[in-house]
């Protein structure tokens, strides 16, 4: 029987192998095929993208080269993506007919460059959607039958790794313990991130409060680390690059964790680890090695522009509760949001300051519905003065939050308590019809009213109700149309700017004004004054602030004011502190004025008192 087993124990593990490498052989090809279907919806997404383009007359010549290259390498499997070509027929064929197609939405794109109807080209368009999709089922499908296959000698290695393992154990009882060890680590990558092989959030949560309780006389800490921009980083250069640099990061992390130190991949971009430290500087100074490393790899260097790291510390000595992993976590994330997106700071650790502020937090979120019950939420106004005569022209609703025997609270603090909680939107619209029984009540005196303008966050801006609900309040009150003006940021029409020109559309439609907010503050596109029929541009604050270049910054601004004056939209400079800067931008025509220079916001009564006195005089300016 020795003898026997020695003949078949190397047959059946020469079996094991040839099967094995077969299998890792038709796994590899159907993760190239995975890749294929990716880049067909590629080709299928980018190629709408173009004609959307090019009806809208908004060429991209670059797209269509993105375009052309990944079918190109598609057929051919030469180029620098990395492509196969599968051996399917019915997916070549498909694929031959995408190319076919692409040519003729190619001629059709010459012929609307040239003057012809797009109709053609979008009827074209839609055939070329209908092949790639006919390419993404049968690559899928191919894709399934090798998976099949291949789940099929899986199986076959299976059954032969299973006599194998029985003969092992027969023969080689005293491996136990390896193969104990081999277990172990295999039931540990269960617990793993498959992209990254990053701990999971729950197995994370375990290892660390186990660690934690085997180490008392240890220090702990746990660190929240977060990428800034990721979700541009994908969008510029596709989730494949983005994968890339997560799983790059989590190597790095991994390779300089000591014993009893973990990483773990929360979601997304965001990593959680537990280290053990002597000092805070030491502590620190190892994570910034890590991220510096990172950041200087070939693989970021050449973004990097592109590419920031944030993150909080939460050190377990600080913990006011008893040090618990969940804890732990969620106040290094807590520490993590007061460093991102702020230049020249990267790490925070969570501390007394950072407590006291998450107390505060939760207290606002705790009575926030009971602030509005309460009718806490008060409005104040901030005139706009007209340049040419200096009067109060219109003014904007700003929400303050008086707590009883606490005084004002700071919007700066409360409203992104709101928005995080989804509460803003009640808020929104509570100060909406506040502004509107003030409009009422002053009519029926036959008092002076002003246009005002109120501020709608993004979560009301997209909720399905808004415009039915604003319209209803402004009928249930009489306001006169154009009395009303709201306000949207550029955030907004970046995200979604087919839904942003309909509701503009329909807020018209209800006798509403519309203005673009924060025109200038990073996301801005003069662009957006092409299509978005807006009755008012708001300058920001910050073409006001202190300037290196001031001539350069009132050229700019000069050329946005006389632009948009063409396009009947009127002007508002915001955040206007110093008399230099209103004389300036009187000497460009530019409509309102909304700054400290002439008024802070102030209580609705406050205001009215302005209102009257306006009446008697006019400011010069």
């Amino acid at each position: 029987m020795k003898k026997q087993m020695r003949i078949l124990t190397p047959l059946l593990l020469g079996l094991i192998v040839a099967i094995s490498v077969i299998s890792i052989r038709r796994i590899s090809d159907i993760r190239d095929y995975s890749k294929l279907i990716n880049y067909v919806g590629i080709v299928r997404g980018a190629s709408q993208r173009v004609v959307k383009l090019e009806m809208n007359g908004h060429p991209d010549d670059e797209l269509v080269g993105y375009v052309e290259e990944i079918l190109n390498e598609l057929l051919t499997g030469q180029g620098r993506y990395g492509l196969v070509v599968a051996d399917s027929e019915v997916y070549r064929n498909n694929l031959d007919l995408l190319k076919d197609q692409w040519e003729t939405v190619r001629e059709e794109i010459d012929g609307v460059r040239q003057g012809d109807d797009s109709s053609r080209l979008l009827v074209s368009s839609e055939k070329l959607f209908e092949i790639a999709n006919d390419t993404v089922f049968s690559i899928e499908q191919y894709s399934m039958e090798m998976a099949e296959k291949t789940a099929g000698m899986v199986s076959v290695t299976a059954l032969v790794s299973a006599i194998a393992f029985a003969a092992a154990v027969y023969f080689y009882i005293r491996k136990f313990f390896q193969l104990k060890v081999t277990n172990e680590r295999l039931e540990d990558l269960a617990y793993r991130d498959e992209l990254t092989g990053a701990y999971h959030m729950e197995r994370f949560y375990e290892e660390v409060n186990r660690i934690m309780a085997q180490n008392p006389d240890e220090k702990f800490a746990v660190l929240y680390v977060d990428f800034e921009n990721f979700k541009y980083v994908n969008d510029v250069f596709g989730y494949s690059y983005g994968d890339e640099l997560l799983k790059g990061y989590a190597h790095f992390a991994m390779s300089r964790l000591r014993d009893k130190e973990l990483l773990g991949r929360d979601m997304a971009d965001r990593f959680v680890i537990l280290r053990r430290y002597e000092s805070r500087d030491e502590l620190l100074k190892t994570q910034e090695q890590v991220d510096d490393e990172f950041l200087n790899s070939s693989l970021v260097k050449s973004n990097r522009h592109m590419m920031t790291i944030a993150g909080g510390i939460c050190c377990a000595e600080d913990m006011v509760e008893e040090p618990e992993a969940v804890r732990m976590v969620n106040r290094a994330n807590f520490a993590q949001k007061e460093v991102k997106n702020k230049p020249g700071k990267r790490y925070a650790f969570y501390g007394e300051e950072i407590r006291r502020k998450l107390i505060a937090e939760m207290s606002v979120k705790d009575r926030m519905q009971e602030g509005l019950d309460n009718e806490e939420f008060v409005v104040y106004m901030q005139p706009k003065i007209g340049v040419k005569d200096g009067t109060v022209k219109a003014a904007e609703a700003l929400v303050r939050w008086e707590v009883p025997g606490e005084g004002l609270l700071s919007p700066g603090f409360f409203i992104p308590v709101l928005e995080k909680n989804h509460f803003i939107g009640k808020v929104d619209r509570y100060v909406f019809e506040k502004v509107c029984i003030w409009f009422r009540e002053r009519m029926e005196k036959g008092e002076t009213v002003v246009p005002v303008s109120v501020n709608v966050s993004k979560i009301q801006f997209y909720s399905p109700d808004f415009i039915p609900v604003y319209a209803g309040i402004k009928k249930k009150y009489e306001i006169p149309d154009k009395m009303l003006e709201i306000e949207l940021t550029e955030s907004v029409a970046f995200e979604h700017e087919e839904y942003l020109l309909q509701i503009v559309r329909e807020l018209h439609e209800n006798g509403f004004l519309c203005s673009l907010d924060d025109f200038g503050t990073g996301y801005s596109s003069l662009g957006l004054l092409k299509y978005l029929p807006i009755d008012v541009l708001k300058l920001d604050g910050v073409f006001f602030r202190v300037s290196v270049d001031v001539n350069r910054e009132q050229t700019i601004l000069k050329y946005i004011i006389n632009m948009v004056k063409q396009l009947h939209i009127s002007t508002v400079a915001e955040g206007v502190e110093r008399e230099e800067q209103v004389e300036f931008l009187k000497s460009v025509d530019c409509d309102l004025i909304q700054g400290f220079v002439f008024y802070r916001p102030m209580p609705i009564r406050e205001f009215e008192k302005v209102l009257a006195a306006n009446r008697k005089e006019k400011r010069q300016i």
